[in-house]
């Protein structure tokens, strides 16, 4: 398996993109899950933004850090909930919320109605897309919950996913051939494709740098 990590040099009138090419050379599975672990909530209550900690939000050590000494470990997961009236925020890295609303607007809070992710997206026995993430060492991940059952609640949520050791791939040739799916690569955005500050390991060589017109013919699936 190939893959590629998608990050964002500009994204003004000419925008640019960074690609991470990698070859995974071995997969873990990643599966854990949140029961009785997270506390009651309240109708109407919230979990402001938090670290995912082994035992429960807030609680150190956080469960999805990649360790330095690992600096090719790559995490890929997606999140299942229950019940489905509980929404998940996510933020990606850690202290920058996610928003699909253009930057003039406020910032998206935990308990608003415009940047969450219903339970019934990603249900917990079938974790979805629409939760999927991509952590690796120095990137972090932070989450807040909602309950809008209009009843207390105990929610769960589920991790499900691989992380990846890879070793990371340099060869132009071999990377131009990826961008045209031959041999087959699969690319992953981190966060979405909108400008954030991010940085990446000290061991990992260079990326490759794209256009526009680049990312939108291979995540579209165009050769």
């Amino acid at each position: 398996m190939n893959l590629a990590i998608c990050l964002p040099i500009s994204v003004g009138r000419d925008p640019k993109y960074a690609l991470y090419f990698f070859r995974v050379i071995r997969r873990f599975p990643l599966h854990r899950t949140y029961d009785s672990e997270l506390p009651e909530l309240a109708a109407g209550e919230s979990v402001e933004f938090s670290i995912m900690g082994e035992s429960e939000l807030g609680r150190e050590p956080d469960t999805l850090y990649v360790w330095e000494e690992r600096p090719f470990r790559i995490l890929h997961f997606a999140f299942g909930i229950r019940p489905s009236e509980i929404w998940l925020y996510r933020a990606i890295p850690a202290d920058v919320p996610q928003t699909g609303w253009g930057y003039k607007v406020e910032a998206p809070r935990v308990g608003d109605k415009r940047d969450y992710i219903p339970g019934f997206l990603s249900p917990y026995d079938n974790p979805t897309v629409a939760t999927e993430c991509v952590l690796y060492n120095k990137l972090t991940i932070q989450i807040g919950l909602r309950n809008d059952a209009g009843r207390p609640v105990r929610p769960s949520l589920r991790l499900l996913g691989a992380g990846y050791d890879t070793i990371q791939i340099t060869n132009k040739s071999l990377i131009e051939g990826m961008l045209r799916q031959r041999p087959p690569c699969r690319f992953l955005t981190v966060g979405g494709l909108r400008h954030f500050t991010w940085v990446v390991p000290d061991a990992w060589a260079p990326p490759y740098e794209v256009d526009r017109a680049t990312i939108e013919r291979i995540l579209a699936g165009g050769g």
